[in-house]
């Protein structure tokens, strides 16, 4: 048995709805349910020898594996953006404080401790 096979711990529910779909169809004789239960098997049977229904096994791995790369490049993305953005406000305040030489005689002294709080 297949995992995405489906079995009935018995076969009452399979006889109740064939009971029920012979008294639908009335003077349908048995030979046509025979030859209809010996056509859908054959098309059940010609399915699972399709090169296809190998990949039917795939299906849940591969969407694993689909959901981790996914979660790997957004991190990743992230984590570049995040260092961009460092480094672009970086240059912005080096631009607009530009480093002082701490040992020089400051001319305001609020001013440069300022600016040195900005520098950290």
């Amino acid at each position: 048995m297949k995992d995405n096979e489906l079995r009935f711990p018995d076969d009452a529910p399979d006889r109740e709805i064939g009971d029920a779909l012979r008294a639908l169809a009335g003077g349908v004789s048995g030979a046509y349910w025979g030859t209809l239960e010996s056509r859908i098997m054959d098309r059940i049977a010609a399915e699972e020898m399709s090169p296809w229904s190998v990949l039917a096994g795939w299906t849940r791995p591969a969407a694993i594996a689909a959901a981790l790369l996914l979660t790997a490049a957004t991190l990743l993305l992230t984590r570049l953006h995040e260092r961009e953005s460092a480094v672009a406000y970086g240059a912005v305040a080096e631009e607009q404080f530009p480093a002082s030489d701490a040992t020089s005689a400051p001319a305001n002294e609020n001013a440069t401790t300022l600016h040195l709080l900005l520098e950290r």
